[in-house]
């Protein structure tokens, strides 16, 4: 084996376990089965988190909010509030997963040209959200035990019951054109990002990505999102350090064309090969890469060539796996085309 199989069902073990029951919550197959490590491994990190625990990330959230709800509201500061990341999406790997909360302050939107406010805004929208961003970290800190303020573009906390990591980003409505005139839709509104180091903003567009990933699911018979928590496990597995973000495995995997992802369950090591073959294509293709969008049409996923030598770190990964199953197979004349139930 190319890899350490027993030590990787550990690892994978530790980020399903629920501490507070001392107990790991693993699907059936993972203890009864025989198969090879290798292959628990691969099928194992496909499945989906317990419905339950990620119900309890979005209470999390949801207290989170109430607080900064509680103690804006004495400044007075407006706000409303939206989750995306991962969670929003199913493809987190880990019981307790972080949660992104988007705290967007309702005092102002910015409107995409060519569109004119009817009541242009007399305030300064760069001061107003370093005002959110300070508020709300004075009245975390106020609450929680745990609060990070560090990171540029959002504030960690760390509740305890549940316990999960909030990301709390501070943020203002966009509205774009294709907003406005597709019924005020909010898939298309997008959203600008404070950034307290640089005192800037940066805009992204999270529900339409939510939107498509989730779309691209049943088409796929739950094959794209199979894939997207296999990389990841990859991932964060690796002896290497592989420097891919969720956003970015999850657009390289996203132009796959449905029918490749789409196979019956019993047959989901075959996705192994799909993912090498579009690791491939991105890390040899510079056209292809460089024009690779994201879900939402609005990001190039891959702007630069920094990204080319952890696509082949990833695919490595892939790779060795697919090795390592094929090994176990053929000590049960087994090949990867056969069924395998788990």
């Amino acid at each position: 084996m190319i890899n350490d199989y027993s030590k990787r069902l550990e690892q994978l073990r530790r980020r399903r376990t629920d501490e507070r029951i001392e107990k790991s919550i693993l699907s059936e197959s993972f203890r009864k089965s025989e198969l090879g490590e290798s292959i628990k491994y691969a099928l194992e990190s496909m499945k989906e988190i317990d419905p339950d625990y990620t119900k309890n990330t979005y209470v999390a959230s949801e207290k989170v909010s109430e607080n900064i709800r509680k103690g804006l509201e004495k400044v007075p500061i407006d706000i409303e509030f939206r989750n995306q990341g991962s969670v929003e999406t199913n493809t987190h790997i880990k019981l307790h997963s972080d949660i992104d909360l988007l705290v967007i302050l309702k005092t102002f939107e910015t409107l995409e040209r060519p569109q004119e406010p009817s009541s242009p805004y007399q305030g300064d929208p760069l001061q107003d959200l370093k005002q959110l961003r300070s508020e709300t970290y004075r009245v975390l800190d106020s609450v929680y035990d745990t609060v990070d303020n560090s990171n540029a573009k959002a504030i960690k906390v760390f509740p305890t019951n549940p316990k999960r990591m909030v990301d709390v980003v501070s943020a203002n409505w966009f509205n774009s054109n294709e907003y406005a005139t597709n019924g005020r839709n909010e898939l298309y509104r997008g959203i600008n990002i404070y950034n307290k180091d640089e005192h800037s903003r940066s805009r992204d567009f999270p529900f339409l990505h939510i939107e498509r990933v989730n779309n691209k699911e049943p088409m796929t018979n739950g094959g794209f999102k199979k894939l997207v928590r296999l990389l990841k496990t990859l991932k964060v597995d690796a002896d290497v350090k592989i420097k891919l973000n969720s956003f970015e495995i999850t657009c390289a995997l996203y132009d796959i064309r449905n029918e490749k992802l789409n196979l019956p369950e019993v047959n989901q090591l075959l996705l192994l090969p799909v993912a090498s073959e579009q690791l491939n294509k991105l890390i040899i293709n510079d056209a292809y890469r460089h024009s690779l969008k994201s879900p939402n049409g609005k990001e190039s996923a891959f702007p630069s060539d920094t990204k080319v030598i952890e696509l082949k770190k990833l695919k490595r990964e892939v790779d060795d796996l697919m090795t390592d199953i094929k090994s176990d197979l053929e000590t049960k004349y087994l090949s990867i085309n056969e069924s395998i139930n788990y």
